[in-house]
């Protein structure tokens, strides 16, 4: 029998509207048997590319699935590391032997691919160059958290972990305007923009009203220090003036300024209500 949990939070997914869920170590805590029995009651795609049958070696779930927003065609792939060999009635296969094959299926059949890896927090440096032609990454399975300033690879894939359940979302807006050129990660190169101009703007404190050129004239290290981070951001303005496609990357807080939706705010208080009653039954 379904959790009374679990069938709140995918009725849950189902009114907010998920596209697609990737099978790792929590859709398993309750074993294969619970986990078929929740998909079967639910219109939500559960895939994994890396999960088969024992018998068939044939993946049980949907590897990917194909989904059009704006315009863009994105082909969402699922992955897992966390679940263990031992579990009954599932064959795990190297998920980076199964995530680069169903790349390469992707390639002219979507604008964008994009990957839903379950895996530890010591994989993720290693995640861009294991796919190289994937075009975004999310993760799960750990608590670490993206921020917009962390280093990126210049070319993608661009990687998002969005840290504790429930506390953050990660959004990400994309723009392609131009199919021969590369995409970058606006958010990175505004953050270091504006962490570079805070870096000169504190050599004004100093004293605000002489120029820096005068301030320090007599420390030639500092004018050379000024004169690297203005070119830098010259740099960084200039690659964000010439390229059409980007990414646009924020964490979201969950937090109190966020506006309940009524509808889905009445059918979490109705959820909570009806755990409290089983609580005092047991």
């Amino acid at each position: 029998m379904i959790s009374l949990r679990r069938s709140v939070v995918i009725n849950g997914f189902e009114k907010i509207g998920c596209d697609v869920v990737n099978v790792g170590h929590y859709e398993f805590a309750s074993g294969y048997e619970q986990l078929k029995e929740l998909i079967s009651n639910t219109s939500i795609p559960f895939i994994s590319a890396n999960l088969l049958d024992p018998e068939t070696e044939e993946p049980i779930f949907k590897p990917y699935k194909i989904i059009d927003r704006g315009g863009i065609t994105f082909g969402v792939i699922g992955l897992t590391d966390l679940v263990p060999d031992s579990l009954e009635g599932v064959m795990v296969e190297d998920f980076t032997f199964a995530g680069n094959i169903y790349l390469d299926a992707m390639k002219d059949r979507v604008d964008m691919t994009i990957l839903l890896i379950n895996s530890e927090r010591s994989t993720y440096k290693e995640l861009p160059k294991i796919f190289p032609s994937a075009d975004l990454i999310f993760t799960s399975g750990s608590t670490f958290m993206t921020r917009p300033m962390m280093d990126q690879e210049d070319n993608g894939p661009f990687i998002f972990s969005s840290g504790r359940e429930g506390r953050y979302l990660n959004q990400v807006d994309i723009t392609l305007l131009d199919d021969s050129d590369q995409i970058i990660n606006r958010s990175f190169y505004e953050a270091r923009i504006a962490y570079t101009k805070k870096r000169i703007d504190r050599y004004r404190d100093k004293d605000p009203n002489i120029p820096l050129e005068t301030l320090y004239a007599d420390q030639p290290n500092i004018l050379s220090s000024i004169e690297l981070a203005r070119q830098e951001m010259k740099r960084m303005k200039g690659i964000l003036e010439e390229r059409a496609n980007s990414i646009v990357f924020q964490n979201v807080a969950m937090d109190s300024t966020i506006i309940d939706h009524p509808e889905i705010l009445d059918y979490v208080n109705r959820s909570l209500e009806k755990c409290d009653q089983l609580l005092v039954k047991q």
